[in-house]
Formats: structure tokens, C-alpha cells, sequence
């Protein structure tokens, strides 16, 4: 399988979904005009802020199911960034991005909620940079009101860093089948600055 990890000297050019009502985002768009994203990490360092307790035996709300729903999904992908991929950028200090604006579309009309009223925007590398590409359904997979055991849960995380697609592959949520296309999302780790600063 062709790697899906890429180290690039030249601009290459991304698109990006910005929220202009967003203070930080209004500063770093007029007044710097980009973003930067984390670094990479040192091998054998986590990116894990929250760590679950094993010792947890209390019953959890609907509330706090929801939260921990989202939580470990990101969770059990790091985990397995650590373990196999450790040169990948991490998704909790990357910038999110879109190789076309295509790939922005088709993610805007799975998560119409997330994107809401925010803008698509053009944007390009500053060199160097270091950027993978992942299916994200995957991650839409993970976050599904269900149980997946370890084992599914690691072969999961395996495919999503690989670059594999979801519907490439035969999964099952509560009994039935499921299958999503393919949203390509973009780790960066770099900087990137915008074509257009107007918001």
C-alpha cells in the first residue's frame, strides 16, 4: 500500500473550514494571516491529555456517555498513533484540512452540524510541512453508539492511520452493516497561510 504520509518543501495548497465569527480565528486570519499547528511530538511522548481511569466503576449519565463517546474515539486513535505510527501528525495537535475542495464538500454534507455557518477558504503551505491523509469515517465509525471490542478497536485505528477507506472494508454497527464514502481529511503539521484574509 502507497504511503499516506508526505513531507513536502514546496507550497502545497489545501482548503479549510474557518469559523469568521470565532475571535481567534478573525486575529489569526487579518492580522498574521494563518495558522500554526503543534509540533510533532518526541517518540515515546504522549499526546493524551485526559487518561481513562481502570478503576472507574460508577454508572455514567447519558451526559457523560456522550462526552466519553467523542473522547475515546480520539483516544483509541491516538493510542494507536503511538503504537504503529508514532511519525504521523497526531489529530490532537494537527490543523484539520481538505486536499479539494471536493473532499470539503462531501465532509460539509456528512457533518452539516460541525460546519454550520462557517467558511470555505483557500489555503497554502508555508515550508516545510509534514501532513497525512485518513478517511474520516473512520472516526465517524468510532464515534456510532456502540460497543467494538479491543482487538476491532485496534484493526480500526491500524486501517485509519494506513489511509485505508471505510467502504473498502465490511463492518458492522448494532447487527447491521455500515458503510460511509470516503471523506478524505489532511493532519498538517506546519503552517498555513490564506489566499483571501476577508471574512
Amino acid at each position: 500500500m502507497e504511503s499516506n504520509l508526505y513531507r513536502n518543501d514546496e507550497p502545497v495548497d489545501f482548503w479549510v473550514w474557518i469559523n469568521p465569527q470565532n475571535w481567534l480565528v478573525k486575529h489569526q486570519i487579518t492580522f498574521t494571516g494563518g495558522f500554526t499547528s503543534g509540533g510533532l511530538l518526541k517518540k515515546g511522548k504522549s499526546n493524551l491529555m485526559f487518561i481513562p481511569d481502570p478503576e472507574f466503576e460508577s454508572d455514567i449519565t447519558p451526559f457523560q456517555f456522550g462526552i466519553m463517546r467523542e473522547y475515546m474515539a480520539e483516544y483509541n486513535l491516538e493510542r494507536g498513533r503511538e503504537r504503529y505510527f508514532p511519525d504521523y501528525p497526531s489529530r490532537l495537535n494537527a490543523i484539520y484540512l481538505f486536499a479539494s475542495e471536493v473532499e470539503a464538500h462531501k465532509y460539509r454534507e456528512r457533518h452539516m452540524q460541525h460546519v454550520g455557518d462557517r467558511v470555505l477558504k483557500k489555503v497554502h503551505s508555508i515550508m516545510p510541512c509534514l501532513y497525512s491523509i485518513h478517511d474520516s469515517s473512520w472516526v465517524d465509525f468510532l464515534r456510532l453508539t456502540h460497543s467494538v471490542d479491543p482487538e476491532s478497536l485496534d484493526n480500526i485505528s491500524k486501517a485509519y492511520w494506513t489511509g485505508m477507506r471505510v467502504e473498502d472494508n465490511e463492518l458492522s454497527s448494532m447487527g447491521k452493516l455500515w458503510s460511509e464514502q470516503a471523506v478524505l481529511e489532511v493532519l498538517f503539521l506546519g503552517r498555513i497561510e490564506f489566499y483571501d484574509r476577508s471574512l
